[in-house]
């Protein structure tokens, strides 16, 4: 198989996972991208439990015997090839060899500015640093709760940060989308 045929090949496989995951996001309850909280008359965003349900969504979609696998926060820290490596919120690979198809970073809305730039250097260094020992194919920043309007505001706001603007970000290397409520799936937005 030629590089081209192989690149061709993973290209399509990222299309069918990136399609699995949209349908996924569209079955995410609103109790899961925002929890009701005991005592409080307004629910909270808690990236943990709207990433399990997206998780169990996600995975609902993927048969048995696809090629790739998805796993939540897999931890590469003592790994042998991959030394110091960032422990991703979802990893799509071939368990076992050197296949990532995928790493996506999820935030809400209201997250901590400077974390989503952290995440963003995070998954710049997969694609740049990590992809080249380790096959990163692609990278994904997922924001949820937030519509294409806050998306606006946010992105600027990210953009500059201080951190993002410190630290080494390739936007070329990572695509975003944003989730904004339950019964519909997220949509694919612009850094411009």
């Amino acid at each position: 198989m030629t590089a081209d045929e192989l690149s061709a090949m993973t290209d399509e496989a990222l299309n069918v996972v990136t399609d699995w995951l949209l349908s996924a996001s569209s079955q995410v309850g609103s109790e899961y991208i925002q929890l009701p909280v005991a005592g409080q008359e307004e629910p909270e965003y808690r990236e943990r439990v709207y990433c399990y349900e997206l998780y169990h969504w996600w995975r609902y979609h993927w048969p048995a015997s696809y090629e790739f696998s998805l796993s939540g926060e897999v931890d590469k820290s003592g790994h042998r090839l991959i030394r110091g490596s960032p422990k991703p919120d979802f990893l799509v690979h071939v368990p076992g060899q050197m296949r990532n198809l995928l790493v996506l970073e999820v935030k809400s809305k209201n997250a901590d500015v400077a974390k989503m730039a952290d995440d963003l250097i995070k998954l710049t260094r997969f694609r740049r640093e990590l992809g080249q020992q380790a096959n990163y194919h692609a990278a994904y920043f997922w924001i949820y709760g937030a519509s294409e309007m806050d998306w606006h505001l946010l992105r600027a706001q990210i953009l500059n940060n201080k951190v993002a603007n410190t630290r080494d970000i390739d936007l070329s290397l990572i695509s975003c989308f944003v989730h904004e409520r339950a019964g519909i799936p997220a949509v694919r937005v612009d850094w411009r």
